[in-house]
């Protein structure tokens, strides 16, 4: 079981941060982006988050699970820092819980992905749903590496794969005279729910087909050539390779200009490749004192 000291430690790594966001060509924007300092009111431990939307109230399921995170973290500051994955693991579950029980959002085909770091000290902890992703930028002796910290929950994976097969989802392409697109997850012969993402905060509909509101956690230690973090929407992915998200960031020592500057690049990997989504994105620049 993973620990972290709640005990304050002399400050030794600032951080600079930066959020970008565009509704890219689609009619609305279901993206979410969150920077809540002074976590459990501590001034050297942060949350950040982004949520991306999907369904007819993609935006509202977004919208929620960004207010609702915060409120339950912020209510479980001595259990996450006995256990943090599975208070972190509990504050998903609860926040999906809230979610599908709330009259504000009609969640039957609506959910959200998240992507969720939480930095204390120099202590990094991912926890993550869906296909948002969070990588690293790290400083090499040939370059900069890319660290890509998730991975996404799609049927491309076996074991997200087998287990919707196990409880009687259909996977399968959409089809649109031809196969076309990433495997998607329906209900029987049905043409709904149509979801990409395995895992996802809402989506009842889903839930009963081995969609799972579980999050990976993960935890890392933040080194001096770690130079920034990363979190972004599957619209910042789809535009860019990991790596050219990190040689864009490289070149800024603004985190404001360096998002900025992804979510341009972004709009225009999409537009290349006729793709159309939300982009949101934050950049944390960290300062080694």
């Amino acid at each position: 079981m993973a620990k972290i000291s709640p005990m304050r430690q002399p400050a030794r790594l600032t951080l600079q941060v930066g959020t970008s966001t565009d509704v890219g060509r689609r009619p609305h924007q279901q993206d979410e982006a969150l920077v809540h300092q002074n976590m459990f009111n501590l001034a050297d431990c942060t949350l950040f988050a982004v949520f991306d939307g999907h369904g007819s109230d993609g935006a509202k399921a977004s919208a929620f699970a960004k207010r609702a995170f915060v409120e339950v973290l912020s209510s479980l500051r001595d259990s996450f820092f006995r256990d943090p994955e599975t208070t972190l693991k509990s504050v998903f579950a609860t926040v999906h819980e809230r979610m599908t029980e709330s009259p504000n959002v009609d969640t039957y085909m609506s959910g959200t992905t998240a992507g969720v770091a939480v930095i204390h000290g120099s202590r990094l902890i991912i926890a993550h749903v869906g296909d948002s992703r969070i990588a690293l930028g790290r400083r090499v002796e040939s370059g900069w590496q890319a660290v890509q910290l998730t991975n996404d929950h799609t049927c491309a994976s076996k074991n997200e794969y087998d287990r919707l097969i196990s409880k009687g989802a259909r996977v399968e392409q959409l089809q649109a005279g031809q196969k076309d697109g990433p495997l998607r997850i329906f209900k029987g012969t049905l043409p709904y729910p149509g979801l990409v993402v395995s895992r996802s905060l809402g989506d009842s509909v889903a839930t009963k087909l081995g969609v799972l509101s579980e999050p990976d956690v993960r935890f890392f230690d933040i080194t001096r050539n770690d130079k920034f973090l990363v979190l972004g929407t599957d619209g910042l992915w789809d535009g860019l390779a990991v790596q050219a998200v990190v040689e864009i960031v490289s070149k800024h020592s603004d985190a404001g200009k360096a998002s900025d500057h992804l979510t341009k690049a972004s709009l225009e990997g999409m537009d290349r490749q006729c793709l159309d989504d939300n982009t949101t994105n934050i950049v944390v620049r960290f300062d080694w004192l």
